[in-house]
């Protein structure tokens, strides 16, 4: 066997490892993406676990979250500062969810952030949290703007 044949052969093996490697390598990118879209469902999953067992275990709280959505007026100090806050983990969720959509790692059960803006949309008491909280508003514009009712 000549030097020539022996390099061409070395060459051959090279490069059929290298697309080996490559293909290895395009494998591995995609469990891990997996594994990311999987564990960000997850984590969507549990936080609206989390904020519905906030009412389902606390009728109080469920009970201003109705009043607070048909108007705010109707809670005093207190609840309106529990409603606020229930309406920010609601809405910074969302934010989440929006996020990881525009990277492609949310496969989520339902479309949560459809769902939120339709409530907001149904509810007088949403819309004036809106209004109430517009200037300090610090999250994503996008959201805010799909929140808020068409036609304003």
């Amino acid at each position: 066997m000549t030097q020539s044949k022996i390099k061409s052969s070395i060459t051959l093996f090279a490069n059929i490892g290298v697309i080996g490697g490559l293909i290895f390598l395009g494998y591995e990118v995609q469990q891990n993406t997996t594994q990311l879209r999987a564990e960000s469902s997850y984590s969507i999953n549990q936080a609206l676990s989390m904020l519905n067992s906030g009412i389902y275990n606390d009728p109080v709280l469920a009970e201003i979250l109705d009043r607070g959505e048909k108007t705010i007026s109707s809670l005093n100090s207190t609840e309106l500062c529990q409603f606020i806050a229930f309406q920010f983990d609601r809405i910074n969720l969302g934010i989440h969810v929006l996020a990881l959509e525009k990277e492609g790692l949310s496969e989520i059960h339902f479309p949560y952030v459809e769902f939120l803006i339709k409530e907001f949309h149904k509810q007088p008491g949403l819309q004036e949290f809106l209004v109430l909280i517009q200037d300090d508003w610090a999250g994503s514009r996008e959201l805010y703007d799909r929140l808020r009712i068409k036609g304003e």
